[in-house]
């Protein structure tokens, strides 16, 4: 009987995913309802959480040429939302999520940037996202982002039981020291700096990025980027291949941190 057991221990440890759990900051995401490209923040597979929403920065609207499109920025007290009567194809968008500091052992705390230079173990947090509403050879290629995840193939015809291929690049090169997240995993790199996300019975759900740059030892730039891929030309209850079910069942995280990240 032991003996069956330890058995069954160890077949289920080797069929255990290549995934670890992740610990990440929080990203920036867009999510299409109603006719409008709704600027969410938090941990995707938790769903969204409140933001300032002054501090998101830049969004750019793209064609499926990748040529720029006229668009509207709806700023309101509880969110951003992007509006636009051209077809858009791709969205990026920037938040600059200001500095915290260490001020308690492993405890985080928000500190304007005149004070960056009385504290140590500082983080200057920037969140990119991406997402894509349409594929096309232009599409395929990176949008020169400081922090980028670029898929391989087309997100918007992967199903359940297959992988989405990507790299992530920092400054247009692939990273291969990044960290790469799906569903509140870490995802192991694979040959050639790739990541072969696995895909579920959710479709595609946000995909998340993280790097760091020293700036010098009391320092860091901590880079979070984000990719989704949305069908917007059928219903949104079939159409959505970001939040998902994760995002709507998830219970509210417990914050590591006294500063949000």
């Amino acid at each position: 009987m032991l003996i069956n057991r330890l058995k069954e221990l160890l077949l289920a440890v080797a069929f255990l995913p290549l995934m670890m759990q992740a610990a990440s900051a929080h990203v920036i995401w867009y999510d299409y309802q109603n006719g409008e490209y709704k600027v969410l923040y938090g941990h995707p597979e938790e769903g969204p959480i409140a933001y300032d929403t002054t501090r998101f920065k830049e969004a750019v609207a793209y064609d499926s040429q990748r040529q720029t499109i006229p668009f509207t920025i709806n700023r309101q007290p509880d969110g951003v939302s992007l509006t636009s009567t051209g077809n858009v194809a791709a969205l990026t968008g920037f938040l600059d999520n200001g500095f915290v500091a260490d001020v308690a052992g492993n405890r985080y705390s928000r500190i304007s940037e005149s004070e960056v230079a009385q504290n140590k173990d500082v983080r200057h947090l920037l969140k990119y996202t991406k997402a894509l509403y349409d594929w096309s050879p232009a599409l395929a290629e990176s949008f020169n982002q400081p922090l980028e995840i670029l898929p391989l193939q087309n997100p918007l015809e992967v199903k359940a039981g297959d992988n989405l291929n990507v790299r992530v690049l920092y400054q247009g090169k692939p990273a291969s020291d990044a960290n790469l997240e799906y569903l509140g995993q870490v995802v192991p790199i694979g040959q050639d700096g790739i990541f072969s996300i696995p895909i579920g019975v959710g479709g595609l759900q946000q995909v998340e990025a993280q790097y760091e740059s020293l700036i010098n030892p009391d320092f860091k730039i901590s880079y979070e980027a984000s990719f989704t891929a949305q069908k917007t030309s059928i219903p949104e209850s079939s159409a959505l291949l970001g939040i998902g079910v994760f995002g709507l069942l998830a219970l509210n995280r417990k914050k590591m941190f006294g500063a949000k990240a």
